[in-house]
């Protein structure tokens, strides 16, 4: 997959959701890696705004996925293995802050 990975950070020109530029994403940082799919992060160079990105292969060739975080990189890695947030605590986060 680096093969393709290094192809993407070369030719492959993305959409910012936050600014709408287009751009290149040279400075995409590997977050996981399994089998043909990717999550990796990257930065908007307009705006700065962060991007996480699922790339994966398919039958139609490479897709890839981003959204929107205020997430840096660091936080991404440390954070893709972390247990999971169950409803019970946003309900509970919810009705601590009405309060």
């Amino acid at each position: 997959m680096s093969l393709i990975l290094n192809k993407i950070k070369k030719e492959a020109v993305v959409f910012c959701p936050l600014c709408n530029k287009d751009y290149t994403p040279r400075d995409l940082k590997v977050i996981e890696e399994a089998g043909e799919t990717i999550l990796a992060h990257s930065s908007c160079p307009a705006c700065r705004g962060a991007i996480l990105s699922l790339l994966y292969k398919d039958m139609l060739g490479i897709t890839l996925l981003g959204l929107a975080t205020d997430l840096d990189y660091n936080d991404a890695l440390r954070l893709k293995d972390g247990e999971p947030v169950e409803p019970d605590e946003v309900l509970w986060l919810y009705q601590f802050l009405a309060h």
